[in-house]
């Protein structure tokens, strides 16, 4: 269900100082640029909007200027500062008025560049975090005469794991909680934040990069899909900073299925971190094909079977092949060595993957091969099985890739979703 837009009145215009990173040039002096009323609105859920009123046949913002920078003020003072505008429709009858759409919207300040550094903390909110990384730090006492109540002693901040991804940069996971301290009403709030912290202010789009990584790392942890739904910006000096509106993604409720279980490898988990930055360009393609397969679905189709089959020679190519001085170009090879590696890995084992199987289906299908030529290829209900038998591959060689053993392999899937797939299916999985 949409939610109900936030609507802003007030001016706007385009800077003088304008973005040397954008194609054109202010010339007008800063502070004469000309101002024009208009209608900001902002939805959630799909793109915002921008409505200017009696603007000239030239305004700078039209079809060639997209990604140009526009400022605005509200009726009682908001500050905003929009990005990635580009023209939408002039009403027809009506020239009065020009629609824009906008990509990003920044509430507080007005900025002039995304790629300027602005910015050392950047606080982002998932709507199923606490899902995954929580820390139950509430602890109970009694105290002599009052047997029939419980005081609480609330730790107003509790650092899940920290990692220092890169030089200045580090990622922080943290419990902040709140309470309401009356007498009628004890009750207490807490929400587990991703925060980046750096040491040196940085940009914008730096900021939006690590939000993006870490949105990955969240989705393979919880096996589904997840997207910020908050994301404030500080900067060093006192009460300095900004609020990003755009559209939000869609987040699933995981509800009680997780794949990296946060409280049993608590241990590992800053690492893995620190080793999913450090692999991200790699990666980020392969663990977004299988983030993606993970929606629910009406239909299936051979698109969906070869997205996972080049995902698992890619991965091959990219972090296995030559690692051990061997060069494995037949994609049947390939998926022996991967299957070779997770041997003793009970939903592997489980999944009974033929090489040579998966390399007919793959080529038949990649029409690498005449169709009338004897294969192995499946089809049907065997094409969909072995598209989730390979889902269950890449996501043990994206396990590994993190660092994880075996052991902790086995760990993970045991009460996972993949594992509650298997219980189900168990005729598809014998």
């Amino acid at each position: 269900m949409s939610s109900e837009p936030k609507i802003f009145h007030g001016e706007w215009w385009v800077p003088a100082n304008a973005d040397p990173y954008n194609r054109f040039f202010m010339i007008t002096p800063v502070g004469h640029e000309k101002h024009y009323t208009g209608t900001l609105t902002y939805y959630e859920d799909h793109d915002s909007t921008l409505e200017l009123y009696h603007i000239p046949s030239d305004f700078h913002a039209n079809l060639d200027g997209y990604n140009y920078v526009m400022w605005g003020v509200t009726a009682n003072g908001l500050v905003f500062s929009l990005f990635n505008l580009s023209i939408e429709e002039e009403f027809s009858g009506d020239f009065s008025r020009t629609k824009f759409t906008v990509g990003l919207i920044f509430a507080g300040e007005h900025l002039i560049s995304m790629r300027k550094p602005h910015y050392n903390r950047c606080i982002v909110q998932f709507p199923y975090l606490r899902n995954w990384a929580f820390h139950d730090n509430l602890v109970n006492t009694r105290k002599e005469g009052m047997q029939n109540q419980t005081i609480i002693d609330i730790r107003n901040m509790v650092t899940l794991a920290e990692a220092n991804v890169a030089d200045g940069i580090k990622w922080v996971l943290h419990d902040k909680i709140s309470c309401n301290r009356s007498v009628y009403d004890l009750s207490i709030n807490q929400l587990t934040e991703f925060v980046i912290e750096t040491s040196n202010a940085v940009s914008v789009d730096a900021f939006l990069k690590h939000i993006g990584e870490f949105s990955q790392f969240l989705s393979i942890a919880l096996y589904c899909e997840q997207s910020p739904i908050e994301i404030k910006l500080y900067g060093t000096e006192q009460n300095r900073n900004v609020q990003l509106l755009y559209k939000i993604d869609r987040s699933i409720d995981p509800k009680a299925n997780k794949l990296i279980d946060f409280d049993a490898l608590k241990e590992k988990v800053s690492t893995m971190l620190l080793v999913w930055h450090q692999n991200y360009d790699k990666i980020a393609p392969i663990s977004s094909y299988l983030v993606d397969s993970l929606q629910k679905k009406k239909t299936f189709g051979v698109p969906d079977f070869l997205i996972i089959a080049q995902a698992l020679d890619g991965y091959h190519k990219r972090f296995v092949n030559k690692s051990k001085g061997k060069d494995k170009r037949k994609y049947d090879e390939q998926i022996e060595v991967l299957l070779n590696q997770f041997d003793d890995v009970e939903v592997i084992q489980r999944c009974h993957i033929d090489p040579k199987v998966l390399r007919d289906t793959r080529h038949k299908y990649s029409h690498l091969f005449p169709d009338d030529e004897k294969s192995l290829a499946v089809d049907g209900d065997e094409l969909y099985w072995l598209t989730e038998k390979c889902k269950i591959l890449l996501t043990c060689c994206i396990l590994n890739m993190m660092g994880l053993s075996n052991a902790e392999i086995n760990l993970c899937c045991e009460n996972s979703p993949i594992a509650k797939m298997i219980k189900s299916n168990p005729f598809e999985f014998e």
